[in-house]
């Protein structure tokens, strides 16, 4: 088992991106004061959004690193994880050479951004109880494999992935791993953020949309070694986070507490639907889960499916996934929103 270093991370990025020079734009051109703004050809008539935004959101990265206890300079900020997800796969596979692998049923996203870039998907399924198959996903891998996508706590089944198997497939891979971590604000203590600088082919992504309550401003992190985020610094767009977005990101930033007492309040309410979903005739199995949602196995899920949208009650039918036959995946609301989600249910 061998760890990749940094030298080898250099090996591994697209020889032209590795060599590009990344656009400069007018804001990153000058240090200092600037108390008279002439530069970016820009509307002088302030109306708080006329001037274009800091392009690396310094404050936001300043404010994830003091939450997170990690350096700002290991940060980039993306819009929305998506973002994040087409950039890597930028960044690491050439295209109709390379191959990512991930490990479905999971977040859609990484097959979307390797069909965007031509970059083989290779799919390796989890097993029965969504835990991974090392084995087999060992034996899917090869030399042009750059890209390892694993989400933990998975999406949608909701498990934590175990920690020495994460460790072991960290060091084993012989690409980047990239540990998609966006529903960790709901188990803080299982995020790898902590033990970041033992994996020079890390990259960790976490989100503002989950825990934080802002996924409409489409906000996501990147942590990981200084290089790898200078890469993602030189494919971005000039101005990839805009100062909407910025200013009410920071705002949440500076109420953590608020955030921990909504995840509290979501934890405590999907606790509740398991104990209630687990009395109904309906419900066959509840897979377990440390997030904000639950994936149910019904004993019909198309019928409890119709049945809740004739409600205006939306769930995301998830029986199409691997291993997921029957199942729903339904996130844990306010309560007066569960009260009328289990009520529906009782009528049938």
């Amino acid at each position: 088992m061998t760890t990749t270093t940094t030298t080898d991370i250099k090996s591994l990025v697209r020889p032209n991106i590795l060599h590009l020079t990344p656009y400069s734009s007018a804001r990153s051109e000058f240090k200092g004061r600037a108390d008279i703004l002439l530069d970016a050809n820009e509307s002088p008539f302030d109306n708080g959004h006329n001037r274009y935004p800091e392009p690396l959101s310094t404050d936001i990265r300043m404010a994830l690193a003091e939450i997170r206890g990690v350096d700002p300079d290991k940060i980039f900020i993306g819009n929305g994880s998506d973002e994040i997800v087409d950039q890597v796969t930028r960044i690491f596979c050439i295209p109709g050479k390379d191959n990512v692998v991930a490990l479905p049923p999971t977040f859609g996203m990484y097959k979307v951004a390797a069909g965007i870039n031509d970059a083989e998907f290779r799919a390796v399924t989890l097993l029965p109880d969504f835990s991974i198959p090392v084995g087999k996903l060992k034996e899917s891998w090869d030399e042009n494999s750059k890209i390892l996508w694993l989400c933990s706590p998975n999406n949608p089944s909701g498990n934590l992935m175990d920690a020495a198997v994460v460790e072991e497939l960290i060091r084993s891979f012989p690409g980047i791993v990239v540990l998609d971590e966006a529903y960790i604000d709901f188990i803080p203590e299982a995020s790898f953020l902590p033990r970041l600088d033992e994996f020079p082919n890390l990259i960790i992504t976490q989100t503002l949309s989950k825990g934080w309550g802002m996924a409409g401003v489409r906000l996501g992190a990147a942590y990981a070694s200084e290089f790898i985020v200078t890469m993602l610094r030189t494919i971005k767009m000039p101005y990839n986070i805009n100062v909407l977005t910025q200013a009410t990101a920071l705002a949440a930033l500076r109420q953590p507490e608020v955030m921990r007492e909504r995840v509290n309040t979501l934890v405590s309410e999907r606790k509740r639907l398991e104990r209630d979903l687990l009395t109904s005739d309906l419900v066959d199995y509840i897979f377990p889960s440390v997030t904000n949602f639950l994936l149910v196995r019904f004993s019909d899920s198309d019928r409890v499916y119709r049945h809740l949208l004739d409600r205006g009650i939306v769930v995301r039918n998830q029986s199409y996934q691997p291993n997921a036959k029957n199942c729903l995946r339904i996130t844990a609301g306010l309560p007066e929103e569960n009260d009328q989600l289990l009520a529906a249910l009782r009528e049938l």
